[in-house]
C-alpha cells in the first residue's frame, strides 16, 4: 500500500483528505498565527499557491503540454515510448497510474492551501491596510479554489453530460483533518459556480486590471506602480473568472450564461486577437497563466528531447487540417508555431527567445480565443457558429470556414487542435462532448472509463469514495 503525505506552503501542515494523514506540529498554530498577522503574510502564502500550481507536476507540465497533451495525441514520437498506446487510457495502468496519484494529491495540497488563506482572510481582516487587498486576495483564492476543483472534475469526473450524479471529487472549502464524502458532480459544477460568483463580486472595481505588456519594465520596477497588482494576465483577474463561469457554464450545458460571460471577456476590450508572427504566445489573448521560474531551463526538454515531438510531418499536416487550409497558419508555420528540424519537428510555443518581461515563464491557461469556440459551441445557427470561428482563423491567416449543423462541432474541434497546442485543453474537449475515438487515438470506441483518471489507491482504502 502506498502512503501519502502532502507537504502545505510554508510548512505549515501536512495534509491529505483521510485523517491519517495529517500531522501538525505544536508549534504550527503559532506559525499560522504569525504568517497571517501582516498583510505581508497573506500575498506571501498566496504567491506559494501560485508557485505550487506552477510546478512540473502540474500546470508547468502535466497539465499543459505534458500528460494532458499525450492523451490529446500532440506527439508521435519514437516506437520505444509510443503514445499510441491503449495503456494511456486505461485507469489505472503501468503509463498513467503515476500521473494521476501525483496530480490528485497535489491539486488538493494547493486547495488545503487556499482553504487555510481563506480562513484566515475574514478572521484576520483587520490586517488588511492597502486598499482592496482584502477583496483582491480573497477574490483571487475563492477564483483559483473554483479553478483547480473544476480541473479535478473534467479529469477525474465522469462525461458530465451523460452522468451528472457520479461522485467522483470532493469539493472542499475547509482545512481540517476530516474525511469528506464525494460529492455528485453536478453539485460540485453548483459550488464551482458559487465560488466564481463570490469571487466576481469581489474582484468587480477592485481588480485593477493591469493587463498592459510592457517589454522592458518588470513588475513594479521603475513603474512607480504596485508589483503585486501588475500583470494580472499571471493572476486570478476578474476576467479569468469570468472566462471560467463561461468555461463551467458551457461544460454544464448552460449556453445561455456561457455565451453571456464569453461575451463579457470579449466585449471588454482588454485582450486582441493578435496576428503577429514575432509573438508566439499571442500576449495580448492571454486571460489568465501560471509564471514558471527558470522555464527556460525546462523548455530545453521540449526543444531538444524526444518527449514532445513529431517524426513524420504527416501527422503534424493532419492535425492541423493542412490539406483544407494550408500551411499559412501562423500555429503551424515553420519558424514562428514549429521548428522542423532532423530530429523532429518541435513546438515553438514556449521558446523563451525575444520574450518581454511580462510573457517570460509563461504557460497559457486561459486564453481570448476560446470565448470565440465558446460563443460559436453556444450559436443559434451553423452560420453564426462559423461567424466567430473565422474571427480567429482570418487573424490566424487562414480562409474563412463554412459550417452546417452536420460539421459544425467538427470545425469546433478542429480548432482546438490548431489552438490549443501545448496547453492541454484538447482531451477536455474529447471528454466533455463523448467522442468514441478521435485523430490517432489507438481506441476505436471510447467510453467514460477511458476519459475518467482513477483515485489513487489511498482514497480509495480511506477515502469516502463509496
Amino acid at each position: 500500500m502506498k502512503k501519502y503525505i502532502v507537504s502545505i506552503c510554508l510548512g505549515m501542515f501536512l495534509f491529505s483528505s483521510c485523517s491519517n494523514w495529517l500531522d501538525v506540529k505544536p508549534k504550527t498554530t503559532v506559525e499560522e498565527e504569525e504568517v497571517f498577522s501582516r498583510e505581508l503574510g497573506f500575498k506571501e502564502a498566496l504567491t506559494g499557491v501560485y508557485i505550487k500550481m506552477a510546478s512540473t507536476d502540474l500546470y508547468a507540465r502535466n497539465l499543459s503540454y505534458g500528460f494532458l497533451d499525450i492523451l490529446g495525441q500532440r506527439y508521435q514520437i519514437n516506437a520505444v515510448a509510443n503514445y499510441e498506446n491503449p495503456l494511456w487510457y486505461t485507469f489505472p495502468s503501468t503509463y498513467t497510474e503515476s500521473y494521476t496519484e501525483t496530480i490528485w494529491a497535489k491539486m488538493y495540497n494547493v486547495i488545503a492551501n487556499l482553504n487555510n488563506l481563506l480562513y484566515y482572510c475574514d478572521k484576520n481582516k483587520n490586517v488588511f491596510t492597502t486598499e482592496h487587498y482584502y477583496e483582491i486576495i480573497k477574490g483571487e483564492a475563492l477564483g483559483l479554489r473554483a479553478f483547480l476543483h473544476f480541473d479535478l472534475l473534467r479529469m477525474f469526473g465522469p462525461i458530465y453530460k451523460d452522468n451528472p450524479m457520479a461522485k467522483r471529487i470532493a469539493y472542499r472549502t475547509e482545512f481540517n483533518q476530516v474525511p469528506k464524502e464525494m460529492h455528485s458532480s453536478d453539485v460540485v459544477v453548483d459550488s464551482i459556480i458559487t465560488d466564481l460568483k463570490r469571487a466576481e463580486i469581489l474582484l468587480t472595481n477592485t481588480d485593477p486590471l493591469n493587463f498592459e505588456f510592457p517589454k522592458t519594465e518588470d513588475g513594479d520596477r521603475g513603474t512607480g506602480k504596485d508589483g503585486f497588482l501588475e500583470y494580472r494576465h499571471k493572476r486570478m483577474n476578474l476576467y479569468a473568472v469570468k472566462a471560467m463561469l463561461a468555461r463551467v457554464y458551457l461544460y454544464a450545458g448552460n449556453k445561455v450564461e456561457a455565451a453571456n460571460y464569453a461575451n463579457q471577456v470579449i466585449g471588454e476590450k482588454y485582450f486582441d486577437l493578435i496576428g503577429e508572427a514575432t509573438d508566439v504566445l499571442r500576449s495580448k489573448e492571454i486571460v489568465f497563466s501560471v509564471y514558471v521560474d527558470k522555464f527556460d531551463q525546462q523548455v530545453t526538454d521540449i526543444t531538444n528531447g524526444s518527449s514532445y515531438c513529431i517524426v513524420k510531418e504527416s501527422f503534424l499536416n493532419e492535425m492541423f487540417d493542412v490539406a483544407n487550409d494550408g500551411t499559412n497558419d501562423l500555429r503551424i508555420r515553420e519558424g514562428v508555431g514549429f521548428d522542423y528540424g532532423t530530429n523532429g519537428i518541435k513546438m515553438r510555443k514556449y521558446k523563451q527567445e525575444n520574450l518581454w518581461a511580462s510573457t517570460e515563464g509563461t504557460v497559457v491557461l486561459i486564453r481570448l480565443s476560446e470565448m470565440y469556440y465558446i460563443l460559436a459551441e453556444c450559436a443559434a445557427t451553423p452560420g453564426e457558429a462559423a461567424e466567430f470561428l473565422n474571427k480567429v482563423r482570418s487573424v490566424r491567416g487562414i480562409d474563412p470556414v463554412v459550417c452546417t449543423e452536420a460539421n459544425k462541432l467538427d470545425e469546433i474541434e478542429k480548432e482546438y487542435r490548431k489552438e490549443f497546442y501545448g496547453e492541454g485543453q484538447l482531451f477536455f474537449f474529447y471528454k466533455r462532448h463523448a467522442y468514441t475515438t478521435f485523430l490517432h487515438c489507438p481506441v476505436n470506441q471510447m467510453t467514460e472509463s477511458n476519459y475518467m483518471f482513477s483515485w489513487p489507491d489511498n482514497e480509495t482504502l480511506f477515502g469516502k469514495t463509496n
